[in-house]
């Protein structure tokens, strides 16, 4: 039995399970904000994201064996860049996002031009910062993926 394939195997169900959630969390998030407004909204589970980061922190500090070295420490917080603010504020931006998008155009519609625009931006980052090119597969996957926008985005609901 290959081990390392069965991981990798394993591997790609998490950006599926990810996805799942992320829709679950957008639509979610937009029957919250609709009963107490996007500010509290995003508060709300931006102060449980604390908590749930800050307990994480600690149990990676106390008992690193509990997990892969992939979320291992490997630098004091002293090393922190000024560019590492980028994520934070995407993340907001996406939390604050994705209720109004969801509530304006609905779960499908976002969720075709969201995947349409991570696929364009995926393929620019691998080129201009992994330099890895873009082949022609990938290059047939990208326009199927804005075919679906185009189709989904002109149906009338």
């Amino acid at each position: 039995m290959n081990l390392k394939g069965n991981k990798m195997n394993l591997i790609m169900l998490l950006p599926l399970l990810i996805g799942s959630v992320g829709i679950l969390q957008g639509t979610i998030n937009r029957h919250v904000a609709t009963h107490i407004g996007v500010a509290q909204a995003t508060l709300i589970s931006n102060a449980v994201t604390v908590l749930i980061c800050i307990a994480f922190y600690a149990l990676v500090k106390s008992v690193p064996s509990l997990v892969p070295d992939f979320f291992q420490v490997k630098a004091p917080l002293t090393t922190y860049k000024w560019w590492f603010i980028f994520p934070p504020l995407f993340g907001f931006c996406i939390v604050t996002g994705i209720p109004l998008a969801f509530a304006k155009l609905g779960a499908v519609k976002v969720t075709v031009l969201l995947v349409a625009a991570q696929m364009v931006t995926s393929v620019v980052w691998d080129i201009f910062v992994e330099d890895i090119g873009l082949n022609m597969m990938k290059f047939a996957g990208i326009l199927c993926a804005l075919v679906s926008v185009v189709l989904i985005t002109l149906s009338k609901n």
